[in-house]
């Protein structure tokens, strides 16, 4: 299994390939916000500071995303768009604030 570390809430847990980072988030009751869930809003973005290896490769609603709110940042991702791929790793994640 893959750790995630949520740095911000002091989280970390061994989650399965294939889980999102948004259920990660959820299920730990960490503190980030999330809107629409589905990759649209970009209120869940997130800086990955180590393991992007370990995670699915940038959605196009990502790339939308960045490219209409925010400044290209290689280490940026949605959470609600990440999931887990690989069996033995470690992610560290940071939030952005919005608001």
């Amino acid at each position: 299994m893959t750790t995630v570390y949520l740095k911000d809430d002091n989280i970390r847990v061994k989650v399965p390939s294939g889980m999102s980072l948004r259920e990660v988030a959820e299920r730990t009751g960490a503190s980030m916000e999330f809107g629409c869930r589905a990759g649209d809003c970009g209120v869940c973005n997130a800086i990955v500071e180590q393991g992007m290896k370990f995670l699915n490769p940038l959605t196009q609603k990502e790339e939308t995303v960045f490219e209409l709110f925010y400044k290209k940042n290689e280490k940026q991702r949605l959470m609600c768009q990440c999931s887990v791929e690989g069996e033995e790793g470690e992610i560290v994640i940071s939030y952005i604030k919005l608001w």
